[in-house]
């Protein structure tokens, strides 16, 4: 059976491979982005399953599922403006079938996504942590952006339910699992300062958010992670249920590694789990 090895969470900031290309590998998000990714290298997982969610680039409000599972051989990204190299990475379509059969199974309603490319939410994380695209990944989509969003309940509850059919899969594979995003964020929205595109509406969440998963009181965000309190986060403070699906593994446990960066509205976590 396979085993679960690692999960990490990470931003996925559009700019962030610019930036870094810019200031070159001593800045703190080329920095952090390496320390996770040493991390990552030193659990050795075979497969990565990435909570996230789309910036209506793979989907659209015509068809925008609040849960779904990506099941492909190959997948390319990103397919948004971002200024990063383009990717193929394969999937691991054998367990992302198996993930969705279990999934559905277990009383959730996860549409399939077969013929797909993916934005800078999985590329942008992938371009630091897995440069050269050689580990195979099951995407795990998330509505974060277009209300009404699923619960924080809902979300923690499927991220028990894809720990269980993960270790149920019949493959002597590591996994490792990851969410993807930011918990205060806004974009083009009423509350960015004049001139600028984006910005951190709601510091304070992001410190509390950071403290709860530093110290493994999970029950407690997710009974705070209202609909209401993510809204006033930013629009896209609903970024913070991928983590929320991701802590469906990690449970009450502490990282052995949290960098917050509470300016930014996010942060950079890992934890070992085997």
């Amino acid at each position: 059976m396979a085993e679960i090895v690692a999960a990490f969470g990470v931003p996925h900031t559009p700019n962030f491979p610019a930036l870094v290309a810019k200031q070159g590998p001593d800045c703190r998000t080329a920095q952090l982005y390496a320390q996770v990714a040493a991390l990552l290298h030193d659990a050795s997982p075979d497969v990565l399953v990435v909570y996230t969610d789309d910036h209506f680039n793979t989907f659209f409000l015509d068809n925008f599922p609040t849960f779904a599972v990506g099941i492909a051989d190959q997948i390319s990204g990103p397919n948004d403006q971002t200024a990063m190299p383009s990717y193929r990475v394969a999937g691991e379509a054998s367990l992302a079938s198996h993930v969705r059969a279990r999934v559905i199974a277990a009383g959730f309603d996860l549409s399939l996504v077969q013929d797909f490319d993916l934005d800078h939410s999985i590329m942008v994380p992938l371009h630091f942590l897995t440069p050269d695209m050689a580990i195979p990944i099951v995407p795990v989509f998330i509505n974060g952006l277009a209300p009404p969003l699923p619960s924080a309940q809902r979300c923690i509850a499927l991220g028990h339910a894809v720990k269980d059919a993960i270790e149920d899969w019949p493959a002597d594979k590591r996994v490792a699992v990851i969410g993807s995003g930011s918990f205060s964020l806004e974009i083009g929205g009423p509350r960015i300062p004049l001139g600028e595109r984006a910005c951190t509406p709601d510091p304070q969440w992001a410190k509390h958010v950071q403290d709860h998963l530093e110290h493994g009181r999970i029950a407690e965000l997710v009974e705070e992670a209202t609909a209401s309190r993510l809204a006033r986060a930013g629009n896209i403070g609903g970024e913070l249920l991928n983590w929320i699906a991701m802590l469906g593994v990690v449970g009450d446990r502490k990282p052995i590694f949290i960098a917050p960066e509470i300016e930014h509205g996010h942060a950079y976590a890992a934890w070992r789990l085997n």
